[in-house]
């Protein structure tokens, strides 16, 4: 039994696989992540592991789905045995010996991706068993990774198979005569980090460092190691050095094919899944610190963390700034970013008519309303993804129906953030435009919830990695294109370019109170203000009514965007540009920069307000004397998902936790907003009186015994649709929405 296990030790596969866990630590990494992210370790709250388990292509789950995974793990896998046989390879000289041997390689380089593979179909059929789906769509999802992966190594196999040499194509077939190289025990051998002007050199160490007794062949029969000592050592130079161009033509072929894609990505057919494109751009990751290990043997390291900051400090310069715009505004002046700026905004000419404008407004509004004194609704709808876009959509259009048309007949103001906004903003155009908007509620539940990850992580890794000079054009002015162009184009087909428009298009249909006011409220990145982006002049948003006299002083904590950006075509923003900005998921899209002087971007309204609420307390506030004056009371809808905090069981933390636990009160946003916003909405509950402020939450909130948690994503598997739209059956959600229909009425 000791021989036995002696002898599976000194295999090559096992040899190999210890001397990765030994020197290629960020190697190992990109297979970490990927295991992290397909078990739902990381990033499960933002539905990573869906990505991988439940793709989409074209719309659909499926087979192909699948299959385009699968060949992209395929091409993930074979760039971390290119890059491993480049850094690696030099060490097991006997490879030289061997007929094709760049393939038998793989093979005994093979136990750590088959390991992740099975590991990936352990959780594809537990998903989907868990999701009680049918047996054929576990098979579909099997055969199509499966079929893929065996494509993409059969496609690298006829390529290796045509252009690698071995050692038969120098000999002829003939034993090669003994090396007549300087003197050493063994034979020669192989320093993969030894690099020179042509590459990797052989220098005098034995030809079997890590005494490899045999090896897989490619029928997977063990075989014993023979010694290369006989050999020439340039023979065995020339057989490495073109085994290691060949992988190298290879991986630049793969770039330009990516290039190809980036040039295709207008059609949906090339769209290939988000899982797809995440084990792409790991293979970038892979194939760049193979390259960088292999070429700068010892240096490799400091190079892997220089590279970052060469890369930052090059895209700061004006040759290499791609920063992402917002279509519609003109960049060819800049407007002065400052308090005394800011200030000028708000002086009391621009507020005498912000304010006469927007009673102005309420006038019409109330003027269209069945009561003397009815009630103001003001909706709130939070970030959460295309979750919360579906639950909004879904809830909203609902309580329409039940209420014959009396909700949205009666809201004056919706604001909020992210994904609840994008579905709120659909909802109201499509209000605003179609005469069967009560007929049409299924239709815009499937148009809110259609996949826009898939478009955003194919344009990284295709078009913003190889392609960042590329432009669009949008009126008169170029823009680049990016993922934000990818994002905007997917969800402006998504509903049905309803709400690619121009933002002044919207200043009739609010001003003649035909649709609410919509206030679209991103975060600045650099002060913490808030931009409040609406057709109308909202100068009186910029500060606290209190403040208007001057009595106080008071900083402006937001920015009336129009009046800001007036000389850069303000009007002109599109305005699903606007909702893109306010829906600017860290790392998923990027900051929005604006013609400004020093340059300001903006990025999801959530990081300040995620919920709406503290938008819509300003504007109560703000016209508090008219609301007392011409209606009953205020009905304030929050429209939420994920909103439920839990209280952590434990707060034990080790020694290197502890070191940040200062940081852990700041990192937690949303939990601070909520606790923030009590207080706001006590303030409104003391300003307009017992009865004169109502405040209804639905909140959507995935139930603990739930086997399968609906994430923050903008990207939906069916599974959480279905829980979605189930949500609104609880007797709670019904309890709340007769309440909301008697005050209504």
């Amino acid at each position: 039994m000791r021989p036995t296990l002696h002898d599976i030790y000194r295999s090559f596969p096992v040899q190999l696989l210890l001397l990765h866990l030994r020197t290629n630590f960020l190697l190992l990494g990109m297979w970490l992540l990927v295991l992290l992210m397909v078990s739902g370790l990381l990033g499960q709250q933002l539905g990573l592991q869906y990505l991988f388990l439940d793709p989409e292509y074209l719309g659909e789950s499926g087979y192909y789905s699948f299959l385009i995974v699968g060949l992209a793990f395929g091409f993930f896998t074979m760039s971390w045995n290119l890059s491993t046989y480049l850094l690696l390879g030099g060490y097991f000289n006997f490879l030289a010996s061997l007929s094709r041997p760049f393939l038998k390689f793989c093979i005994n380089n093979a136990l750590l991706p088959l390991a992740v593979f099975l590991t990936y179909c352990v959780m594809l059929v537990r998903f989907h068993w868990t999701a009680e789906e049918v047996a054929g769509t576990q098979v579909q999802g099997l055969t199509g990774l499966a079929t893929g992966l065996v494509m993409s190594l059969f496609l690298y196999s006829i390529y290796f198979n045509l252009t690698n040499r071995d050692i038969h194509y120098y000999t002829g077939g003939r034993e090669a005569p003994p090396n007549r190289g300087p003197g050493q025990r063994g034979g020669l051998g192989y320093r993969p980090y030894a690099a020179s002007a042509l590459g990797p050199q052989l220098v005098n160490l034995y030809d079997n460092p890590y005494q490899v007794r045999s090896y897989l062949d490619t029928r997977l029969r063990a075989r014993r190691v023979r010694s290369v000592a006989h050999y020439e050592t340039d023979l065995l130079r020339n057989i490495f050095r073109q085994n290691h161009i060949n992988a190298l033509v290879l991986q630049f072929l793969t770039i330009g094919l990516l290039i190809v894609l980036g040039l295709m990505i207008e059609q949906p057919t090339f769209q290939i899944p988000a899982g797809a494109s995440f084990f792409i751009l790991f293979s970038l990751f892979i194939s760049t610190i193979g390259a960088v290990s292999y070429w700068f043997s010892e240096w490799r390291l400091t190079l892997l963390v220089l590279l970052p900051i060469l890369v930052n400090w090059l895209t700061s310069t004006p040759l290499f700034d791609h920063g992402n715009q917002a279509y519609g505004l003109s960049y060819g002046t800049e407007a002065r970013y400052s308090l005394d700026t800011l200030a000028s905004l708000y002086r009391r000419k621009n507020l005498r008519t912000d304010l006469d404008s927007t009673r102005a407004i309420l006038d019409r509004w109330k003027r269209k309303q069945p009561d003397e004194k009815p009630k103001l609704v003001v909706i709130c709808a939070s970030g959460g993804g295309l979750t919360a876009s579906l639950w909004v959509t879904h809830l909203l259009q609902s309580i329409e129906a039940c209420s014959d048309g009396r909700l949205l007949e009666s809201t004056a103001l919706m604001t909020g953030a992210s994904g609840g906004l994008l579905g709120m903003a659909y909802l109201r155009q499509s209000y605003l435009e179609s005469p069967s908007f009560r007929s049409d509620g299924l239709r815009r539940l499937d148009r809110v919830s259609r996949d826009l990850l898939n478009p955003v992580a194919f344009s990284i890794v295709s078009n913003d990695i190889f392609l960042p000079f590329r432009r669009i054009e949008v009126g008169d002015e170029k823009y680049r294109r990016d993922r934000g162009y990818a994002f905007e184009r997917a969800y402006n087909q998504a509903t049905e370019n309803l709400l690619n428009r121009p933002l002044a298009y919207y200043r009739a249909p609010e001003a003649s109170a035909a649709v609410p006011l919509l206030f679209v409220t991103p975060s600045i990145v650099e002060d913490g203000r808030r931009m409040v982006i609406s057709p109308q002049g909202v100068s009186y948003m910029m500060v606290p009514p209190e403040a208007y006299s001057g009595a106080v002083p008071l900083v402006p904590d937001m920015v009336d965007f129009g009046r800001f950006l007036r000389a850069q075509d303000a009007d002109s923003l599109r305005f699903s540009s606007a909702l893109r900005a306010n829906a600017s998921y860290p790392y998923v899209l990027p900051q929005v920069s604006l013609p400004t002087e020093p340059l300001v971007h903006l990025m999801d309204a959530g990081y300040r307000d995620n919920y709406g609420i503290a938008s819509a307390s300003r504007f109560l506030h703000v016209f508090r004397d008219w609301i007392e004056a011409n209606t009953s009371g205020v009905i304030l809808v929050q429209v939420s998902a994920f909103r439920e905090q839990k209280i952590p069981v434990t707060g034990q933390r080790g020694v290197i936790s502890g070191l940040f636990s200062p940081l852990g009160v700041a990192g937690n946003i949303l939990s601070l907003q909520i606790l923030d916003q009590e207080a706001l909405l006590a303030g409104l509950q003391r300003t307009f009186g017992p009865t004169g402020f109502h405040l209804f939450r639905f909140n959507y909130q995935p139930r603990e015994d739930d086997r399968l948690r609906t994430s923050v994503s903008l990207h939906m598997t069916d599974w959480e649709k279905v829980q979605v739209l189930r949500a609104l059956d609880e007797p709670a959600q019904q309890r709340r929405i007769d309440a909301l229909l008697q005050l209504l009425e």
